[in-house]
């Protein structure tokens, strides 16, 4: 399974996609980006999201250039429900879902083997924690992968437990690499900066720094 994309890799493909097929004005309102934006904080793929918007269009005779990306939700949603479906059905068939068990194991298994190198921490001293807390989440994600209502709840567990870990990595950078981060995140969400309303656009820069800080540690990209 790939990483989720960067959020703004996802706005990107999501604006593109519609924009395309709507025409008309060549940009999306507020609301539609923070549509776009609890989209992607909910967790459903860029890939569903796209075949959403699709089938949304594939059904029209006549498109309206002031169509709102709204028109799109209920399909996006149908379409994230038929994959949870699917997954489900696999699961109590015996047959793990792919996707979600290889998602969970991967991510325990990186927590499990973790350990910083001195020099990213800003005290060198706090690593002994750091391996504790990230071995206990790992522990927690295999229960978690475990349990007979993975299918149902993992994405949202698995995403509580991945915050507690990020906001001791956070604790724990140098101030010249949270500086670092933030400037790069800062950058290239900046095409979206006037565009975007303050709010959305400030959960997704702290969406995306915290995702940064997971791969600043080597861990990948925790916050999907």
């Amino acid at each position: 399974m790939s990483s989720p994309p960067a959020p703004e890799d996802y706005f990107r493909a999501v604006e593109r996609t519609f924009l395309d097929l709507r025409g008309g004005d060549l940009v999306l309102s507020p609301a539609d980006w923070d549509l776009v934006s609890r989209w992607e904080e909910s967790g459903i793929p860029l890939e569903v999201v796209l075949s959403g918007i699709r089938a949304a269009f594939s059904g029209m005779i006549r498109v309206s250039p002031r169509m709102p990306l709204r028109e799109c939700a209920r399909p996006v949603e149908a379409a994230f429900d038929a994959k949870r479906v699917r997954q489900a059905g696999a699961t109590t068939a015996s047959e793990p879902a792919p996707e979600a068990e290889t998602s969970l194991e991967r991510l325990a298994g990186r927590l499990g083997s973790w350990s910083p190198a001195g020099a990213l921490l800003a005290n060198p001293e706090t690593a002994g924690d750091l391996v504790a807390a990230a071995r206990d989440a790992a522990m927690r994600i295999e229960r978690l992968g475990k349990s007979a209502d993975a299918s149902a709840s993992a994405g949202e567990t698995a995403q509580a437990i991945e915050n507690d870990l990020v906001n001791r990595l956070q604790a724990a950078l140098p101030d010249a690499a949270r500086e670092e981060i933030e400037t790069e995140v800062r950058n290239k969400l900046a095409p979206y900066r006037t565009r975007m309303p303050e709010s959305t656009w400030r959960r997704t820069f702290d969406r995306a720094v915290r995702r940064r800080v997971g791969e600043f540690f080597g861990l990948g990209p925790l916050i999907g």
